[in-house]
Parts: structure tokens; sequence; C-alpha cells
């Protein structure tokens, strides 16, 4: 019905294809410079060290290197910056992490429910107990599987 005259202005980011005959800036480290390295599809950032490959026709960016248990970001370009476009969790990685936060909170329900803590204090209730585990076991998640920026910038300011 009603269209505003700002809608025709608008302009929608669309993902650029990436060459690996240019350079970009580095999505991590945000400083660094992702420049071609040698002879094969992989950009390597001078300041981090990342290594980083093209896929899906060249509209993503992944990380090079096998990352295991880690969980790292995949960004697309728009021509001007880096957007986060997913991770590289699969279906199984994903499923364990759901898997182990679930039982660590269940097991902290029966082990606060149970006789074991029958003169626990006012205070100590299952569902604080509860709380506390699933927030340590986020936290212990997190640190186990992510692909963390911390360590990179560590590591430069030690340079």
């Amino acid at each position: 019905m009603f269209q505003s005259p700002h809608q025709n202005h608008l302009l929608f980011k669309q993902p650029h294809i990436i060459s690996v005959d240019q350079t970009y800036p580095c999505p991590r480290c945000e400083h660094g410079l992702l420049e071609p390295y040698g002879h094969t599809e992989t950009l390597n950032c001078l300041s981090c060290d990342r290594f980083f490959v093209p896929l899906r026709g060249g509209r993503k960016l992944f990380p090079a290197n096998r990352m295991g248990w880690k969980i790292a970001p995949t960004y697309w370009w728009d021509g001007l910056k880096w957007h986060w476009a997913g991770t590289t969790a699969t279906a199984r990685q994903l499923t364990s992490i759901v898997l182990m936060f679930m039982l660590s909170v269940i097991g902290a329900h029966f082990f606060s429910s149970s006789s074991l803590l029958a003169h626990r204090p006012d205070w100590l209730n299952p569902v604080l107990i509860m709380a506390v585990t699933g927030l340590v076991t986020m936290q212990l998640i997190y640190y186990l599987c992510w692909d963390f920026e911390f360590i990179t910038k560590r590591r430069n300011s030690q340079k």
C-alpha cells in the first residue's frame, strides 16, 4: 500500500566472491592482512598467523586447518567488511554439547535432591545448585570447544 520514499534507497548487502589473489583485512584479529599463501588457495593473516580458505564458491571464509573439537566462526565478505556467517560446528558436535550440558544439570538435580545433602543450609537449594552447575558447564564447554580470539591477542602483545 504505502511505501516510504526511503525504502527505495536501501542497499542490501550481498556476499562478494572472495578472491585468493587479493588482500583483505583479517576477520579474527581485525588489524592484520590476509594475503595469498604460496601457490595454494589459502589466505594467511600476517598478524595472527591464521590460515583461511574460501569455500562454497568463494562466498564464505573457513579456517584452513582442521580444528578437531574446536568450533570456529565462518565469515562472508560484502566488499567493505566481514560478517559472521555461522560456525564450523557439525551436528554431532552440537548434539554432544547439548547432551553434556543436560546431563550435568540433571545430575546436579539428582545430587541436590538426594539424601546426601539432607543437612544443607536453606540458601543452598536445588535450583541454585542446578543454576551454578549449568553456568559452570557452559563455561567449560566454551573453553573446550571454541576457537579463541584472546590467544591471538596475547600472542600479538608478546611480539
